[in-house]
């Protein structure tokens, strides 16, 4: 057989018509409209003049196409050349001149937008609870936290090749550094906030404000149990004495769980720790981290304590640092904040600092308010320390929310790219809540680019009969059942006012 049968008789011209390309952006326009994303960001961008694109419909658009991959203003033609189905749409000058414009309001403009997207989703997470009976829960290694929402802090270095204004060297090279916050539950993210390259990365300001701006971020009954996780490039006095004091407000709950930084206080705890004080840590499966040993026997299965390497202990610190014979060295930090140890075999190549080189282990900290008296699995030191690992989900969350928008800026004013930035985050949210309200199976849990091929870019043929439109999805397309479907959910939300 030839390689290049497939090419007989093939002939290509531009005569078509009715054809759409990128058809399943509709599923997250319509998406947008009908549960008042759309209307609240008009709204919002409202303007004594007279317009003839409403800049709450641009910026809506906007989001739709970073969803389906734009990556530059012009992408945003990826909508405005398919008239037959959106209609009349806003061109790249347009887009352009409306981020110009929120640019020009400042903060201002920037919260009113935050706010638009905030009431959409009270009436999104109403769907979602609608559809599942309840708000995803948080899935620590075999176990799954219901009834508690997650918030996870992190920042990200987007690097810049050209000079942009704020674009500074920093840690891993040169560019901007955002900080941002999102919901473990739904994958969403919640806030954002640009920030010069050189900007900290345990700045209490910015991580208080973000903070606040992803509570805020929730419907309000999801406010009252609350878990935050960061990094230990996050901790800071100021942060958790915020977390400690939300945490103390009647009727609420918050747990928190922040990486904390090994120094010399805690070498010296960590060297104290009874050999049988360590407890075995559990993977991502709820399993014991075990490997096994070189000349273990052939039972791959078997019970043989020698046949089997513990990989990863968890150990508790707060009693040593606290009522050490150096006094309580915790005494500046609240008396409900807990540290623990985890103590793991590198991988091979693994840079250690003296103090680990001396026994072989890798040590990792964080701090937690998580009571004491806990009951359950919840409770347990290995669960404790599963839940932290998790924080590791957010760097998931940041990559693919660089492949929807947040990993690249058009433009060489700041203010022009915390516009984007917002138009970014508003597409990330968009195919969150396009996953929780109309999809199934692994594309609920697929990732943008798989969206993209599967979904967004699907091709159809609109038809028009007895004065309806109908957009056909072929026959072949293996997802073409789940386009349709997707539909039918979308069209079937209660309308916002």
């Amino acid at each position: 057989m030839k390689a290049t049968g497939w090419l007989k008789g093939l002939q290509v011209t531009g005569g078509g018509s009715g054809v759409v390309s990128h058809a399943g952006v509709a599923l997250i326009r319509a998406l947008a409209d009908n549960v008042g994303l759309t209307g609240g960001l008009s709204k919002a961008l409202a303007s004594d003049r007279v317009l003839v694109h409403d800049r709450g419909r641009v910026l809506a658009d906007l989001a739709c196409a970073i969803a389906d991959g734009a990556e530059v203003i012009r992408d945003f033609r990826v909508i405005g050349d398919q008239q037959e189905l959106f209609g009349l749409v806003a061109s790249v000058p347009t887009a352009w001149r409306a981020l110009a414009e929120i640019a020009g309001g400042g903060e201002r403009r920037l919260g009113q937008i935050t706010a638009a997207v905030n009431t959409a989703r009270r009436r999104v997470w109403a769907g979602i609870e609608a559809r599942h009976g309840a708000i995803p829960g948080i899935h620590i290694a075999d176990k799954v936290l219901e009834g508690v929402t997650c918030i996870r802090l992190d920042a990200s270095v987007v690097t810049c090749h050209s000079d942009k204004e704020g674009a500074e060297p920093n840690f891993k090279g040169f560019g901007l550094h955002p900080l941002g916050a999102w919901c473990d539950n739904t994958a969403e993210p919640l806030a954002g906030m640009l920030r010069p390259g050189s900007a900290g990365s345990n700045t209490t300001a910015d991580h208080l404000t973000i903070l606040d701006a992803a509570i805020a971020a929730l419907p309000p009954k999801h406010r009252r149990r609350l878990m935050v996780t960061t990094d230990g490039a996050g901790a800071s006095h100021g942060l958790i004495t915020r977390l400690d004091k939300l945490a103390a407000r009647p009727g609420h709950q918050l747990i928190y769980s922040v990486g904390w930084e090994l120094g010399k206080r805690e070498k010296t705890a960590i060297t104290a720790v009874p050999p049988d004080a360590w407890q075995i840590a559990v993977d991502e499966r709820g399993e014991v981290r075990e490997r096994r040993a070189e000349g273990a026997c052939a039972g791959l299965r078997c019970a043989h304590r020698g046949c089997w390497i513990e990989e990863a202990h968890v150990a508790e610190l707060t009693p040593l640092l606290r009522g050490g014979r150096a006094g309580d060295q915790l005494a500046a930090w609240p008396a409900s904040m807990r540290v623990f140890a985890r103590r793991e075999r590198p991988h091979p190549g693994a840079q250690l600092t003296l103090f680990e080189a001396a026994d072989g282990w890798r040590y990792t900290l964080w701090v937690t308010n998580l009571p004491a008296q806990t009951r359950g699995w919840r409770g347990q030191p290995a669960y404790t320390d599963a839940a932290h690992r998790v924080h590791a989900r957010v760097e998931d969350a940041i990559r693919t929310g660089k492949d929807c928008g947040i990993g690249k800026y058009p433009s060489t004013a700041l203010a022009m790219n915390k516009a984007w930035q917002a138009a970014a985050l508003t597409a990330a949210t968009l195919l969150a809540w396009l996953k929780l309200l109309a999809l199934d199976g692994p594309l609920a849990r697929a990732e943008p680019k798989t969206l993209r091929y599967r979904i967004l870019h699907a091709a159809a043929r609109l038809t028009r009969g007895g004065r309806r439109r109908e957009l056909k999805i072929s026959a072949t397309w293996p997802w073409a059942a789940d386009i349709t479907t997707a539909w039918e959910r979308i069209s079937a939300l209660p309308q916002a006012p």
